[in-house]
């Protein structure tokens, strides 16, 4: 399994937990706030266009990969 892969797993389990449980998180006296929604999702769009890239797909929305056919007539 890559990094990327394995961060993108943490994120998808970081948006998990946001959605079942909330934004924050109380232990005992120590309270941890979690990152915003929109900051988790935004970071899992990118790591999964970036897996799409280093699998050789390319990637969606915003993709610079690009063919050029050229015709001799």
């Amino acid at each position: 399994m890559s990094i990327t892969q394995q961060r993108l797993d943490a994120y998808l389990a970081a948006e998990s937990r946001i959605l079942t449980a909330g934004f924050s998180v109380r232990f005992d006296q120590r309270q941890r706030q979690e990152a915003e929604l929109a900051e988790i999702r935004k970071a899992i769009r990118e790591l999964e266009a970036k897996i799409a890239v280093e699998r050789g797909r390319g990637g969606s929305g915003g993709s610079l990969r690009y063919r050029t056919a050229v015709f001799n007539g």
